[in-house]
């Protein structure tokens, strides 16, 4: 059997606050859009290909759920590392397709412009003190030779 790799790494702004549902049992999963876009360029002759931005819908379970809706808001800075995922529905007696991006990981790279929204203030107790990090990457004064 030969391998195969589906694997997604996306950097873009989520499009919406995620819509979280909770399931029988407490499992919880979040949903977002996720942009993505290609800077605009000139071309050689002269004209302008103007940026173009993909979205993506980016679902996330359980603890991942828990964290996109905590800490993902409209215009966040957003990493996502998952997997595609393709689904068929039927509404309207109409079969439908959608493509989804399963999150196995989700990087916060930065915030939205503040707007008044509810989102937690991040405080110094939020960050990690220099002993927390691994002893590789703890400051020292000893020369490692």
């Amino acid at each position: 059997m030969s391998k195969s790799i589906n694997q997604v790494f996306l950097a873009g702004n989520a499009g919406k606050d995620p819509d979280v549902k909770t399931f029988d049992g407490g499992v919880k999963v979040a949903s977002f859009s996720l942009a993505t876009s290609t800077g605009g360029y000139k071309k050689q002759d002269g004209t302008d290909v103007p940026e173009k931005t993909q979205w993506h819908n980016v679902v996330a379970w359980r603890s991942l759920a828990d964290i996109a809706e905590k800490y993902i808001h409209k215009g966040d800075k957003v990493i996502v590392l998952g997997t595609i995922q393709y689904r068929e529905y039927e509404k309207d007696g109409v079969k439908r397709y959608a493509t989804d991006i399963l999150a196995y990981d989700l990087i916060l790279c930065g915030k939205a412009p503040d707007n008044g929204s509810s989102r937690p203030p991040v405080t110094a107790a939020d960050m990690p003190s220099p002993s927390d990090y691994p002893p590789m990457l703890q400051q020292t004064d000893d020369l490692p030779f």
